[in-house]
């Protein structure tokens, strides 16, 4: 059979009011067959099971007498109600003891008595009920009937459900013929109104707001519509250059992300290579003269101290990545760890020519923090500012106290090259080092400042940089007193 292709929202509409209206009332006339068949069911156990008491009470003197006899008699009774197949009475033993054997004869008669209950099968209803006397078992009954009636019942419901489905079928389609213009009329306007917007691209057209709710509700969603392609248009060429600036982001941070490695690689091997070189040139000359195997071991000494410190980086970006850096906080005095980074970094600045000035306040308020990381953040700056500062530049370290919030700050500002603009944002981001890592000689893979501000930041603090080309660099970071609430907390141990 062809099928009919409904293209229209009038057909549409009616065939889903119709099935709707019709899947309903199946669904409604399904649950009554369920409950007229439940309710027929527990009508016929209750009248076989009264049945059952009934003979059951009236065989207990034949059970006590062992009169079958009387016993099959009263049984006889039951061939008065056509659904009852057969009935049968047994002792207390389990055997049986009289036998109303109805058509089937005697040889459907179970030797032994069924569980006391009732169970349905696809024909017939077993009931079994005990007899009892004196508060004593002293012989069972059971009862097999046929669901004859039931069927007849069911069968008269299912005929009447679907005279009723058809005629209520009927009803809806016609009142759904009459009713449907209501709905598809100002539809059919709107579709109209669409085809020729999409035709002439012409955004400034209005739908005509009338009709039911659901259609004015409907109109004036397709005007919203309308507005927002137009407001689309305006913005989707800025959208666009924002996509192509963040793609072209995405792309400098896989760049940095690559170079990172390879600097990393080529600070890894530099001092290896250094390390095994002087060290295979000190086995195969044991009788080397003393000045210059001093030379040699300082040599090794210092690119081991370098490749420790690279290591050393890597393991404090890893733990802090992955949460588990050691937090020893203590009550710090700043003053005393600058002085303490000051003679720390002297001795590399020397060599530089590089004078260092200090501007150190005593008597500041006392932090509680990790000690060793609050030097680790000034020796970055120090080591940072020496490596980039010129010979003969100058270097400036100063402390300061902090009003809101209350706290105390570090600045380092050197005489170097400077950072370019751009740069600024991106210094203290991970895989990121201003310049070219492939052919820069400053030595170093530019974690040192993405270290720093994760240890500032976990104690609540900010770390920034300020710089002009040509002109050095100023490098600032500031501690609260008091942790912010909420702030990031880390691992304190």
């Amino acid at each position: 059979m062809a099928r009919i292709p409904l293209r229209t929202l009038k057909q549409r509409l009616i065939l889903v009011n119709v099935g709707t209206a019709g899947a309903a009332l199946l669904v409604a006339l399904a649950l009554m067959f369920s409950t007229v068949l439940r309710t027929g069911k527990e009508t016929l156990v209750r009248d076989i099971a009264i049945k059952a008491n009934i003979i059951g009470s009236q065989c207990t003197a034949a059970l006590t007498f062992n009169a079958a006899e009387d016993a099959e008699e009263i049984l006889g009774a039951l061939r008065a109600d056509p659904q009852i197949e057969y009935a049968a009475i047994y002792t207390r033993l389990g055997e049986l003891f009289a036998l109303y054997p109805g058509k089937g004869g005697r040889e459907q008669v179970s030797k032994s008595p069924p569980p006391e209950g009732h169970l349905f099968s696809a024909d017939q209803l077993a009931l079994t009920r005990t007899i009892i006397l004196h508060n004593e078992q002293i012989g069972t009954i059971t009862i097999r009937a046929n669901l004859e009636q039931l069927r007849a019942l069911l069968l008269k419901y299912v005929l009447a459900s679907a005279v009723i489905l058809v005629l209520s079928l009927l009803a809806a389609f016609l009142l759904m013929t009459r009713l449907q213009s209501t709905v598809t009329k100002p539809v059919m306007e709107l579709v109209q109104l669409m085809e020729r917007v999409t035709q002439d691209k012409d955004y400034s057209r209005r739908a005509v707001v009338s009709g039911p709710s659901e259609l004015v509700s409907l109109a004036g969603g397709f005007n919203d519509m309308l507005v927002t392609i137009q407001r689309r248009d305006r913005n989707l060429e800025h959208s666009l250059k924002e996509l192509r600036a963040a793609y072209r982001k995405l792309e400098d941070l896989d760049q940095m992300k690559s170079d990172f490695i390879s600097t990393v690689s080529h600070e890894l091997r530099t001092p290896i290579t250094s390390i095994k070189a002087f060290v295979e040139l000190l086995l195969i000359k044991p009788d080397m003269k003393e000045d210059r195997k001093a030379r040699l071991l300082e040599t090794i000494n210092s690119e081991t101290d370098r490749l420790s410190r690279l290591i050393g980086d890597l393991l404090d970006l890893s733990r802090i990545e992955s949460g588990v850096m050691l937090w020893r906080d203590q009550d710090v005095i700043l003053e005393e760890v600058v002085r303490s980074a000051v003679n720390g970094i002297i001795p590399l600045a020397k060599v530089k020519g590089i004078h260092i000035e200090e501007a150190v306040e005593d008597g500041l308020p006392t932090l509680h923090a990790d000690r060793d990381r609050i030097m680790q953040v000034v020796m970055n700056l120090l080591s940072n500012a020496v490596k980039f500062t010129q010979q003969d530049g100058r270097i400036t370290i100063s402390t300061s106290r902090t009003a809101s919030p209350s706290g105390v700050g570090v600045s380092v500002a050197d005489t170097g090259p400077g950072i370019p603009h751009d740069d600024l944002s991106l210094i203290f981001e991970r895989f990121h080092r201003s310049g070219d890592v492939l052919t820069s000689t400053i030595e170093g893979t530019g974690l040192g400042l993405s270290i720093s501000r994760e240890i500032v930041e976990h104690y609540g603090g900010r770390i920034w940089a300020a710089s002009e080309v040509g002109k050095g660099s100023l490098f600032t970071f500031n501690i609260p007193l008091k942790r912010p609430s909420g702030g990031h907390q880390g691992n304190g141990q």
